[in-house]
């Protein structure tokens, strides 16, 4: 006779995240954390051995695309497929990338999870958004979002800052059309698209006083060649900027799947040497860097959102 072992279903929880964080979160993201039921099961190591084998195959597989101003085509048709679904639905979850939720697998404090919750990794990642908007948009009136893609983050920026003038930048046409169309289905008359190239900072496009510029898994676009763009948001010093990209100097490569994770950074050519560089900047007195923190939150291949915070000065 065969006995079925029941495996046992888990909700993140506001303690979870505040353990994370290592601070206290306030009623609103609260509010959020329980309103996206982020369900899981954890994994059996013959199914965690089975998606580390699938790392290490892609790893090794010499074709795999690597990130850069190369790309610009790509992104452009990618983010042109979620205008045309915006367009055709006119629901707000059309602008939802396709790569979220690729993969029945997330990281999750240094293991893989099983998530059961419709858009787990896409509402794991806006919990982080939520957290950190909650503290740094709500008193500014700029917000940039660089690198915006589909504009989905803009649309969290406007809950916690309703005065506030929004404006997603991104290099392809595509993503101003989708903001255009956001802006007029949310009747939004304070949310703008700009064209805006990472490789290529456009020095006459100048930020707003008292605003807030941020990135979030797009820098990681940009491998190496992210100075230009750091030089630039010095120049124009908003009064913060929030990074959340994928940072190895945060992962511990003596941990098995930190190290896969920084290899697939190096693999797909993403963010390298980039809180080095801030930290350095901070030793000349160029920046103040007020926040470092890993999220132990990521897709299957890459623990790709951690978090920095920091000031031109």
């Amino acid at each position: 006779m065969t006995t079925s072992i029941k495996i046992k279903t888990l909700t993140l929880q506001t303690q979870d995240f505040q353990k994370i964080f290592s601070r206290d979160i306030s009623s609103y993201v609260a509010k959020k954390i329980k309103q996206y039921r982020l369900r899981y099961q954890l994994m059996s190591l013959p199914e965690r051995d089975h998606f580390v084998r699938r790392m290490v195959d892609v790893l090794l597989d010499p074709t795999i695309t690597r990130a850069g101003k190369h790309r610009v085509n790509q992104w452009e048709e990618g983010w042109d497929e979620n205008m045309q679904a915006l367009q055709k639905t006119q629901q707000l979850d059309a602008i939802i990338p396709k790569y979220f939720g690729k993969y029945p697998v997330i990281r999750w404090q240094g293991q893989l999870i099983k998530p059961l919750s419709t858009n787990f990794e896409y509402n794991s990642l806006r919990i982080i958004v939520d957290w950190l908007f909650d503290k740094y948009l709500r008193k500014c009136d700029y917000i940039y979002e660089f690198g915006c893609g589909t504009g989905y983050h803009l649309l969290q920026a406007r809950e916690v800052n309703k005065e506030a003038t929004i404006v997603g930048l991104d290099w392809v046409k595509s993503s101003q059309n989708i903001i255009m169309l956001l802006a007029k289905l949310t009747k939004d008359t304070q949310l703008f698209g700009h064209r805006f190239d990472f490789f290529n900072p456009d020095y006459e496009y100048k930020l707003a006083h008292n605003s807030v510029a941020y990135t979030i898994a797009a820098l990681e676009q940009t491998g190496a060649s992210y100075k230009k763009f750091v030089r630039y948001l010095i120049k124009n010093k908003p009064k913060y900027v929030i990074n959340v990209e994928p940072i190895a100097e945060m992962l511990d490569e003596k941990v098995l799947l930190d190290y896969l994770s920084i290899r697939y950074f190096q693999k797909r050519n993403y963010l390298s040497g980039f809180l080095n560089y801030l930290q350095l900047l901070e030793k000349q007195g160029k920046v103040k860097i007020h926040l470092i923190k890993r999220s132990y939150i990521g897709s299957l291949f890459i623990e790709g959102y951690s978090i920095v915070v920091w000031s031109p000065l």
